[in-house]
């Protein structure tokens, strides 16, 4: 998040009332406004009978005209009618943003625009180009051959990150895009923000033959994240970090042997003492080959991060037995021993009251984060904003002024990226972040406007062709920023809460191809799976779709009747809860029949008295510590998560 949106965070939450952030979608259109809705319902009536100069040079408040609408919001036969109206298709909004700036993703908008003369080095104030707003999307060869025949800056460096189209490119994992800027003559070695080339990038697209490419280019292969950035509470420890961690952490195997054999330092350190080994082993989705290899380069399996821990310590929070016995077998030792708090040994409340109680916690948690932190976080007010949802439903008082604060913590956050999201853009995170506040925002009742239009057209362009929306994090968040199924169960529900009218069968043919994914996918987690019976849930698929991903949850359920994230992990609160809300919503089971009950007995019996559940963190440190008004210290926030799946789940079982 940058200064000026925590400032602004910051004063809003204080004088920003419900009744001003509660808009409709018209919100900001401005002169023309009735042209604006009707590219956005795809009213063709409408719009071919307001083809005149006027209407084509109608502004919304913020500049923006009815092309760039309709490259954004509205429907391709929509964007043709207008060009072909004689539409100026270089005008620009107060951002100095074009029709092809929001469209450059979209592989049949921009093509249709750049043919009728759209300036591909147009900049924004953002420091965007078409160029790599196009890069941003996999499958994006045509367009970027397109932009480079029409004479497209092929090393221009955006604003934000000082990235250029082949980092994107390389970040996408689009192997013909990067061979095809390379052959026009872009240049590997130029440096980001971050100190980093595109090698640094290629791990995230986890395209072996990118990073191959790029080291036959003679990039330094050890170099090391200069700069993070920084949040409220100070800077982000993510220093140092180079191409050889991020491959072993997101693979694939022949990724980290190729840097290896270029040279690449097993031994290498960041700024918290993590070498690659830990990162190969900190993972939902660990690789005995992986490791294998580091350990074959000769990783140090005693090396120590700086709060003391090993290798193996990292390993036994996930718990893999075939990680740990080679760790082992290696010669590893433990280096910080790990004390869970004591369970909770009273007798277990009744459903109404650990609801109540969980409530009153994570509200208080959700007011002293957003004061500390001035920062909307998906282990926070999200969550906390569905589960009061549910609570009220089952008739349980909830804090209403948190749930007010909440929203408008939510809206303020992403108003000001409005802009950004149509460039291509994800300040605060990707599009299974933005989706995640969305869904929170809809659980405080909150209407579809310009901002959640904007969010919506760009998470619905980072599809990836295989149908799935990457989750696009590992290590930072586990396990809620890490699983695919899960990005692309939210995302599916997003289009569907906050559908954009005239895009209505593009996003039923997006949600079609989810669902085929989703249904062929493996999981591999609890996280999978649950998320897997969601997406299969929003939209709705096949009964019998339903009922396979829901039998495969339930044969995941212990004998205590919780849930762990894979076998070799104990039952806890986030599986738990997630996974009963999950079969609830679903209708593949109801809150009286036994699975249910079993799950609710077993949150129950693990409530700590103060409301909370405790869950341990197998997250990575990045982010500077403070405390957010929840226990466990540094397993505050997945607890909290927990806490909220947990009240969740409680919450259903009160209302049948």
């Amino acid at each position: 998040m940058r200064h000026d949106q925590l400032r602004s965070l910051m004063i809003s939450v204080t004088i920003l009332s419900i009744s001003v952030v509660l808009v409709l979608p018209s919100a900001g259109l401005g002169a023309g406004e009735e042209l604006f809705l009707a590219i956005r319902n795809g009213d063709t009536g409408f719009i071919k009978a307001h083809l005149s100069k006027g209407d084509l040079q109608a502004r919304d408040k913020r500049g923006a005209t009815p092309l760039m609408h309709a490259a954004a919001f509205g429907n391709f036969e929509t964007l043709k009618m207008l060009l072909d109206a004689g539409a100026d298709v270089n005008a620009h909004n107060d951002r100095n943003a074009t029709a092809l700036l929001w469209a450059a993703r979209d592989e049949e908008k921009a093509l249709l625009l750049i043919q009728h003369g759209a300036d591909v080095n147009a900049t924004s104030l953002e420091g965007q180009s078409p160029l790599i707003a196009a890069a941003t999307r996999p499958d994006a060869a045509p367009v970027i051959a397109l932009m480079i025949a029409k004479g497209a800056n092929i090393d221009f460096q955006e604003g934000r990150r000082q990235f250029t189209a082949l980092t994107m490119a390389a970040e996408s994992g689009d192997l013909e895009s990067v061979r095809l800027l390379l052959s026009k003559g872009a240049t590997a070695g130029i440096l980001n923000r971050f100190g980093m080339t595109a090698l640094g990038s290629a791990p995230t697209g986890r395209r072996v033959e990118i990073a191959q490419l790029l080291l036959q280019k003679g990039l330094d292969v050890n170099l090391g994240a200069t700069d993070a950035g920084r949040v409220t509470n100070g800077p982000i420890d993510r220093l140092k970090v180079t191409a050889l961690h991020n491959a072993a952490a997101f693979g694939p195997v022949e990724m980290v042997r190729s840097l290896l054999k270029a040279g690449a330092n097993v031994h290498a350190s960041d700024s918290r003492s993590l070498t690659p080994i830990f990162f190969a082993v900190a993972t939902e989705y660990p690789s005995m080959e992986m490791l294998q290899t580091l350990l074959q380069a000769g990783a140090d399996v005693n090396a120590h991060d700086n709060t003391g821990e090993t290798p193996l310590d990292w390993a036994e929070k996930f718990g893999d037995p075939h990680v740990i016995a080679l760790l082992k077998s290696s010669g590893a030792k433990t280096g910080v021993i790990y004390h869970s708090p004591k369970p909770p040994s009273a007798e277990p409340p009744k459903p109404a009251v650990a609801l109540a109680r969980s409530l009153t916690l994570l509200e208080s948690s959700s007011t002293e984060f957003a004061r500390k932190s001035l920062c909307v976080s998906c282990h926070h007010q999200p969550l906390i904003a569905r589960t009061q949802a549910l609570a009220k439903l089952a008739g349980i008082p909830v804090n209403e002024k948190v749930g007010k604060e909440q929203l408008s913590q939510m809206v303020t956050q992403w108003n000001g990226p409005q802009e950004e999201f149509l460039q291509g853009l994800f300040p605060g995170g990707g599009a299974n972040r933005l989706a995640e506040m969305l869904l929170g925002m809809k659980a405080s009742n909150y209407p579809a406007d310009s901002i959640t239009d904007s969010a919506v057209a760009a998470i619905a362009l980072s599809q990836r062709p295989d149908g799935r929306w990457a989750a696009g994090e590992v290590q930072l968040r586990p396990p809620l920023a890490e699983s695919d199924a899960a990005s692309t169960a939210r995302i599916l529900r997003v289009l569907q809460e906050y559908s954009i009218p005239a895009r209505k069968q593009e996003f039923a043919k997006r949600a079609a191809q989810a669902q085929t994914w989703l249904k062929t996918m493996k999981p591999v987690r609890t996280e999978d799976a649950f998320m897997r019976l969601v997406g299969l849930t929003w939209p709705r698929a096949s009964d019998s779709d339903i009922r396979n991903a829901a039998k495969t949850l339930l044969a995941m359920q212990r004998p205590d009747g919780g849930w762990g994230n894979n076998p070799n992990m104990p039952s806890d609160a986030y599986m738990t809860g997630s996974a009963l809300v999950a079969l609830v919503e679903s209708k593949a089971i109801q809150v009286n029949d036994v699975e249910y009950r079993k799950g609710i007995q077993y949150l129950l019996s693990t409530q700590f008295p103060d409301g909370s559940w405790h869950v341990r963190s197998r997250a990575i440190k990045f982010q500077p510590y403070f405390e957010s008004g929840f226990p466990f210290g540094h397993d505050q926030w997945i607890s909290a998560a927990a806490t909220s799946w947990a009240a969740q789940a409680i919450a259903l079982s009160l209302q049948h």
